[in-house]
């Protein structure tokens, strides 16, 4: 009995996070890679083409978060490379950013933003797994 107990406690423990998580690829609404950041309280959004990225920001209830104000910083790791991108916000809840680096399936983004909504957070980011 014991041993029952024991392995339906440990599969109640090992349901998925409801939210969006950075340990696998899920795909946001405007077709990028989708965390959640502090807890929840924002979604961070990475879509990445070419050398450009383009960041939303969105609240738990995914309502946009005005990005005026904020700034972000991206370190892309792409082809062997570190690349650094400075994001600004663009408008709404978008920001933008370029770099010298083409996007490709496996780079991986480290991305740290600064009074974003108020808050300021780190992810990482995989645009095009």
């Amino acid at each position: 009995m014991l041993k029952y107990l024991t392995i339906a406690a440990a599969l109640a423990l090992a349901t998925p996070a409801l939210a969006h998580t950075s340990s696998k690829f899920t795909k946001g609404p405007n077709g990028g890679h989708i965390v959640d950041a502090g807890g929840g309280t924002q979604h961070l959004e990475m879509v990445a083409a070419g050398g450009d990225l383009t960041l939303y920001v969105t609240d738990a209830n995914e309502k946009p978060v005005d990005t005026a104000g904020g700034s972000a910083e991206a370190q892309v790791l792409v082809g062997g490379k570190t690349h650094k991108v400075v994001l600004s916000p663009a408008g709404g809840h978008i920001m933008k950013g370029k770099g010298d680096f083409a996007a490709k399936t496996g780079m991986r983004v480290i991305l740290k933003t600064s009074n974003v909504g108020g808050a300021s957070h780190q992810v990482r980011l995989t645009p095009l797994n």
